[in-house]
């Protein structure tokens, strides 16, 4: 994967450089049966310098793992608001202590992964019904 790649690959799910780079280093890594240590520092240079030939099957599998969470959390909100009427709201989050203290389960989630979420929802919605679902931006706690 080169470098360009990358940093496209991942702005496309909507997460920051360190966002992605810690939801790729909580990843159980393994080349040749040995474990393998990268940190967020490894993860951020490889969008200027490139990733290691080991980092790349890797790579792919974080970004792919997050592009499915999206498709799967937004179908469950797209289910959750229908039938939709007009006036509905999704919430979307500015910040990841906020999603957190609300969606404990998905603690260590970055929160842009549930915006992205519920804005295919919305659209889904839209789409569908041609109603337009607000988004309810929470204040952050802090």
């Amino acid at each position: 994967m080169t470098p360009i790649e990358l940093s496209t690959r991942r702005r496309v799910t909507g997460l920051t450089s360190d966002e992605f780079a810690r939801l790729f280093v909580t990843i159980e890594r393994k080349v040749d049966g040995e474990n393998v240590h990268w940190d967020a520092a490894d993860v951020e240079s490889w969008e200027i310098v490139g990733p290691p030939p080991t980092a790349d099957q890797h790579l792919i599998d974080t970004l792919g793992a997050a592009q499915e969470f999206v498709a799967t959390l937004a179908n469950q909100l797209y289910r959750a608001a229908m039938p939709a009427s007009e006036g509905d709201t999704l919430t979307a989050y500015g910040d990841n202590l906020t999603f957190w203290a609300e969606h404990p389960d998905f603690g260590g989630m970055p929160y842009a992964l549930w915006n992205f979420a519920a804005l295919q929802a919305a659209e889904w919605i839209r789409k569908e019904t041609g109603i337009i679902c607000e988004l309810d931006a929470r204040r952050p706690l802090v």
